[in-house]
């Protein structure tokens, strides 16, 4: 099988890379890269020119340098549609492509001049207006194939041609190890966006007064809201609780945090797709409390691995072991971890770590892509 595997142009692709869509395409692709001469796959991967990976890459000699400020924000779309043309323009070379760029969006007006199969990963939430719409303009065409990463993230469009849900993998080997014990600290990372939660965080930790730790992802057009909404509510606490903060901890480095924290908490503002962080957590033997929100329901298991909670008594998503909803019933979630036997907490961390290595493995994820990647090519010959 000669594979093509698309990807942006504007991030760098490598074991430094921090956005989430572009960590998948480094774990898919390396990971793939290690059986492929097993299986006779050829990998070829469409991505910025400063890309680091195991594999033949093409680019248009253009990427981010963190410099080309007014690029990135104007025009990098051209740079874009460079790189699928060129990747498209050669679908000779190739059996199948395998596009990882928002929700396939980019590619669709391009799909009709091409003869081949093409598998597109959804790693965005969908909008519904916008995307029935716009989908609706290439729903004939026959050779579009999709992958959710959830089945939550199906709901806006269910009847797109969906081949299977494959949930994201880790590396539970030697990345993200087990720690059977934890440690007395609340903990939270992730992007430093309103969606993520960072506010509603901050909020419980004054309300259980845990000490806490979080380390926010900077995006440089949250920054204003960072310094007014969030330093601030931080600074009033830390009167109170010890809250320590860092900026752009590499996942990896992160991974001491998750296997020494008591919880990681996740009270996401936003129908999120699936959750890294999540699993990462629990691989470590962390426990998750989590608003019911987006694919949460199907990673955590709710007293078992952690606690989902309804995010208010207007928005009941199922009915959960904590019945307080919103930030009361993220603060009794808290309290009751905090309020366990010994041996049961360490039951549940064995939960968490057993959880992952059943369904949320690099080694299922990859076997999973393989076999889809023979049904679309089964499927696009009928």
């Amino acid at each position: 099988m000669r594979l093509a595997i698309l990807n942006s142009n504007l991030v760098q692709i490598s074991s430094t890379t921090k956005k989430g869509s572009e960590i998948f395409d480094y774990i898919l692709i390396t990971n793939l890269a290690k059986v492929a001469k097993k299986h006779n796959i050829t990998i070829t991967a469409f991505a910025s020119g400063n890309s680091r990976l195991p594999v033949k890459i093409e680019s248009v000699n253009y990427y981010s340098s963190g410099e080309d400020k007014q690029i990135t924000n104007q025009g990098h779309t051209i740079f874009e549609l460079a790189l699928i043309s060129k990747a498209f323009s050669q679908q000779e070379k190739f059996d199948l492509y395998h596009v990882n760029y928002g929700n396939g969006e980019v590619i669709f007006p391009f799909a009709r001049f091409v003869k081949k199969p093409i598998l597109v990963t959804m790693h965005g939430s969908l909008d519904e207006i916008y995307s029935q719409k716009y989908f609706a303009l290439f729903k004939d065409l026959k050779n579009i194939f999709f992958v959710s990463i959830s089945n939550s993230q199906r709901k806006a469009m269910p009847n797109l041609n969906y081949v299977e849900t494959i949930y994201h993998g880790i590396d539970t080997k030697k990345n993200f190890q087990f720690n059977p014990v934890g440690d007395s600290y609340l903990l939270w990372t992730g992007r430093a966006i309103p969606e993520k939660g960072l506010d509603i965080v901050l909020q419980v930790i004054r309300k259980t007064k845990k000490k806490a730790k979080i380390f926010p992802i900077l995006k440089e057009e949250y920054f204003q809201w960072l310094r007014e909404v969030i330093i601030k509510r931080r600074n009033i606490i830390n009167q109170a609780v010890s809250i320590y903060t860092d900026f752009d901890i590499h996942r990896y480095d992160l991974v001491s945090q998750y296997q020494h924290s008591k919880l990681f908490l996740s009270p996401i503002l936003f129908e999120e797709p699936f959750g890294l962080t999540l699993i990462e957590s629990m691989a470590c033997g962390t426990p998750v409390v989590a608003y019911a929100r987006g694919s949460v329901p199907e990673i955590i298991r709710d007293g078992v691995t952690g606690f989902i909670v309804n995010p208010s008594d207007d928005d009941i998503r199922g009915d959960w072991i904590i019945k307080k909803t919103g930030i009361e019933g993220l603060c009794e979630a808290v309290e009751r971890l905090y309020a366990m036997p010994e041996n049961q907490y360490r039951e549940m961390r064995l939960n968490c770590r057993s959880h992952v290595e059943q369904n949320f493995t690099v080694e299922k994820m990859i076997s999973e892509y393989e076999k889809v990647y023979q049904k679309v090519l089964e499927r696009y010959k009928k």
